[in-house]
C-alpha cells in the first residue's frame, strides 16, 4: 500500500500496521498511480516515477512534464495526467515521451478530471468558462489513446469526477468517485448512486427551522439538525438526484438576515472564466438562490447590519477588497482594494457608525468608512473575527497559530492562554457568553473544538469531538441548543449545549 501527501510516499507491506517514508520521494503530492511495478507521482511541478516500486523501490525520478497534476491515472499501456488549468498529456511508454491530449474542447477549457477507465479507455472531463460562473461541461471518451474522441451527454447526477475504479470480479463496472457520492455505470451515461459522500463544510448558518451548509458543490439545507431526534436519512441533505454544479458552486459564506424572516444571503465561488464570486439571496430558507452582484475573485465572507440589515458587506480574497451595499446586496460599492491582502471573514463592530472588523491574510483591521484609512488592530494571519453580542467591545480574533481578544473595543489585544499552537478557522459566541474556536491542519493537526467560558483569556479543548478534528466552521444555532461543526473532508457533526 502507498500513501502520498505533505512529506512524500509512504510504503506499507504489512496491511498498513507500518509505514515507511521511501527514501527521496518528493514532496507536496497529489495523485499516486500505480502499474504492475511503477508507482508514478503526482505534485505541483509535475510527474515523478518510483521504479520497482512493489520490489525494491529506486529513488524517485522526474519525468518530462511541467505542470501542476491535479489528476493522474495509469493503465496497461498509458499514463495520463492533467492540470485544471493547464491541460492534459499522454504517455504510451512509462513516461519516456509524452503528447498534449487535445480533441474538440477549447484550448482554454478546464480540465478538472483525466483518467483511464476499467477497458482501457481514456476519460477527459472539460469545462468552458461562463458568464454566469457555472461552466459548459462534458465528458470526452477516446478508445484509441487520445486520437479520436467521442461526446458524452452532459451528466446531471455526476457532474465531475475525482476517481474512476472497477470492482475486480465487475470490470465492466466502472465505479465513479464525485461531489455527489460514489456511482455505478456500465456506459458513463446512465448513473446509479451507491454511496453518500463526506464533504467539507466551509459555512454553517440557521433559517427558519433548517440548518444551512456551504459546501464545494453548494448550500444544502436540513431541518433535521435541528430536531431533539435525529430520523432516518438524516444524513442525506437534499438529494434530488441531480448534483449542483462542482466547478462555480463553491460556498463560502453564508449569513442569515437579521429580522428578515426567510432571507439568507451566500457567496458563491466561480469559473467566469476567470476567478469570480456572487452575492447570492434565499428568500425560503436556503431552497433556492437568485444573483444579486458580482465581483472578481473569490470570498470567503458576507455580513448585515444586525441595526440595519440593508447594510451589507463582503470581502473579496482574491483580488483583494471590501465592498459595502446600502440597499440590501442589490449593489455595491468598494471602500478598500488597496490596503488589504485577502479578506477571510468580517464582522459588524456595533460601537462606531459603519465599523466593519476585518480579518486579513495580513492582520486585523478595522473599517469606519470610505474616506477614512484602516485602523490595523494587529498583525498575523487572521481567519475569522467575533464580537459579543452582549458587549460589543468585546471582540475575538483567530487565525495561523494566533487567538486573541479585547474588551476595549479593539484598542487593546491580549494572548488567550492554554492554546495548541494550531490554525484557528472560525470563533463564535453562544447565548450563555461561552466561545467556540473551531481548527483545523495547516503545519501541525487540527485540535477540533475549543471552548473558552472567561471571554477567551483561557481555553480547553472540548472533550467530545466530531470524528475528523479538522473544523473549518463553527455555529451555536439561535436557540442555543446546539453546536455544529463543519469539518475538513466529514460533513456536519452536532453537539448538544442544553
Amino acid at each position: 500500500m502507498f500513501v502520498a501527501g505533505d512529506e512524500g510516499v509512504y510504503l506499507s507491506t504489512d496491511r498498513g500496521a507500518h509505514w515507511k517514508l521511501l527514501a527521496g520521494s518528493p514532496k507536496g503530492v497529489r495523485q499516486l498511480g500505480l502499474d504492475d511495478r511503477d508507482l508514478y507521482i503526482g505534485t505541483g511541478a509535475g510527474v515523478h516515477i518510483i521504479e520497482n516500486a512493489t520490489s525494491k523501490p529506486e529513488k524517485a525520478r522526474k519525468l518530462a512534464v511541467d505542470l501542476a497534476v491535479d489528476s493522474l491515472s495509469v493503465g496497461e499501456r498509458v499514463v495520463v495526467a492533467a492540470g485544471i488549468f493547464s491541460g492534459a498529456v499522454l504517455s504510451t511508454d512509462r513516461g519516456r515521451t509524452w503528447r498534449a491530449v487535445s480533441g474538440s474542447w477549447g484550448k482554454k477549457d478546464a480540465v478538472p478530471y483525466i483518467g483511464v477507465g476499467p477497458s482501457g479507455d481514456v476519460q477527459v472531463q472539460t469545462i468552458e468558462g461562463s458568464p454566469d460562473g457555472s461552466g459548459a461541461k462534458n465528458l470526452w471518451v477516446s478508445k484509441d489513446l487520445g486520437r479520436t474522441w467521442k461526446a458524452k451527454p452532459a451528466f446531471d447526477k455526476v457532474d465531475v469526477y475525482s476517481e474512476v475504479g472497477s470492482f475486480p470480479d465487475r470490470p465492466d463496472v466502472q465505479v465513479v468517485a464525485a461531489s455527489a457520492g460514489i456511482f455505478t455505470t456500465r456506459d458513463s451515461v446512465d448513473f446509479q448512486r451507491i454511496g453518500v459522500p463526506d464533504t467539507s463544510v466551509n459555512a454553517l448558518a440557521v433559517a427558519g427551522s433548517a440548518l444551512l451548509a456551504g459546501t464545494p458543490t453548494g448550500s444544502y439545507r436540513s431541518t433535521a439538525p435541528l430536531g431533539r431526534e435525529l430520523g432516518a436519512g438524516y444524513q442525506d441533505w437534499g438529494w434530488t438526484g441531480k448534483i449542483p454544479h462542482t466547478v462555480g458552486n463553491t460556498v463560502n459564506a453564508l449569513e442569515t438576515l437579521p429580522g428578515k424572516g426567510n432571507d439568507v444571503l451566500r457567496a458563491r465561488n466561480a469559473y467566469c472564466p476567470g476567478e469570480c464570486f456572487f452575492i447570492e439571496k434565499s428568500g425560503d430558507n436556503g431552497r433556492t438562490w437568485s444573483g444579486l452582484a458580482s465581483f472578481p475573485g473569490n470570498s470567503h465572507s458576507v455580513v448585515a447590519d444586525p441595526k440595519d440589515p440593508s447594510r451589507v458587506y463582503t470581502g473579496a480574497y482574491l483580488a483583494p477588497a471590501l465592498y459595502v451595499s446600502t440597499d440590501g446586496a442589490t449593489s455595491f460599492t468598494p471602500l478598500h482594494d488597496t490596503e488589504l491582502s485577502g479578506v477571510n471573514g468580517l464582522a459588524i463592530d456595533p460601537t462606531r457608525p459603519s465599523g466593519v472588523w476585518i480579518a486579513d491574510v495580513s492582520g486585523l483591521y478595522l473599517s469606519t468608512g470610505a474616506d477614512l484609512p484602516l485602523a490595523k488592530a494587529f498583525d498575523g494571519r487572521v481567519e475569522a473575527v467575533a464580537v459579543d453580542p452582549k458587549n460589543p467591545s468585546h471582540v475575538v480574533a483567530v487565525g495561523q497559530g494566533l487567538l486573541k481578544v479585547s474588551y476595549d473595543a479593539g484598542k487593546s489585544f491580549a494572548d488567550g492562554v492554554g492554546l495548541p499552537e494550531v490554525f484557528y478557522t472560525s470563533v463564535v459566541f453562544s447565548r450563555d457568553g461561552a466561545l467556540y474556536a473551531g481548527s483545523r491542519d495547516y503545519y501541525v493537526a487540527g485540535t477540533g473544538v475549543l471552548r473558552s467560558t472567561d471571554g477567551g483569556k483561557s481555553w480547553k479543548v472540548l472533550p467530545n469531538q466530531p470524528a475528523d478534528h479538522e473544523v473549518r466552521s463553527v455555529l451555536v444555532s439561535p436557540d442555543g441548543a446546539w453546536l455544529f461543526a463543519g469539518t475538513m473532508a466529514s460533513g456536519v457533526h452536532r453537539l448538544a449545549l442544553r
